[in-house]
């Protein structure tokens, strides 16, 4: 069988960036790029995103291609405390990181590439809301949920880079399959974080948004409990 030099030459580059992530977790986005790129673009990519599209609510939301008012850091951190917003940009400023800019809305092909899009630019919502950290178990229960509630073929390999991970640094092992458990547990809940109109909500308090998604009873139970109080 003939086998396509590109494909050979994108697969090798995706397996060296999976296990540089591995060994080297604080620089994951310029190690995994590659790695999401090859798999977003990929008939596997592209069936995901099909899946996704099944899902009235993301229907829903991506034939508007909805994009909502996305306040200024200044303006986030003026709203009530407890909210959404200002719990958003206080992550941030704890970080000692700037909140990425509003979402470019122009050159979006098609449904799908605006549920990408959505994805990437609610990503930190989503951190913020399910209370996980940017530690390796927080971001491999990021990934879990991903992989299982949004069909994201990048997710399921970076997850396997954050095992990987595991197994070269034991003192992180256990808390990241928590983190693992508590990703699937939340993707249980289906694909809904997605379909959320966040922009809808900046100043609603966060403890509201939560109730909505059903995630109040699976916090209580969080492997990260540091973050939920200081995300709450």
């Amino acid at each position: 069988m003939k086998i396509d030099p590109e494909l050979r030459r994108r697969t090798l580059r995706a397996a060296v960036a999976l296990l540089e992530t591995a060994h080297d977790p604080e620089h994951v986005f310029p190690h995994a790029v590659p790695l999401l790129d090859a798999l977003a673009s990929s008939p596997m990519g592209d069936l995901g995103r099909a899946e996704l599209l099944q899902n009235p609510a993301l229907s829903a939301i991506a034939s508007e291609r909805y994009w909502g008012p996305w306040p200024s850091a200044e303006e986030l951190r003026a709203l009530p405390s407890g909210s959404l917003g200002q719990l958003y940009q206080a992550r941030f400023d704890r970080l000692g990181l700037h909140a990425p800019p509003p979402p470019a809305t122009t050159g979006m092909d098609g449904q799908g590439a605006y549920l990408q899009q959505r994805l990437r630019s609610t990503h930190d919502i989503h951190h913020t809301v399910l209370a996980i950290p940017v530690d390796v178990p927080g971001e491999a229960a990021g990934s879990a949920y991903y992989a299982s509630a949004l069909r994201q073929p990048g997710a399921a390999a970076v997850l396997t880079a954050w095992i990987f991970h595991g197994f070269e640094v034991p003192t992180v092992n256990e808390r990241l399959w928590d983190g693992i458990r508590f990703g699937l547990e939340v993707a249980r809940l289906g694909p809904s974080l997605l379909a959320m109109r966040w922009e809808e909500g900046w100043e609603r308090p966060i403890a509201d948004w939560r109730q909505r998604l059903g995630l109040t009873d699976l916090l209580a139970a969080t492997p990260f409990a540091e973050e939920l109080a200081l995300l709450s």
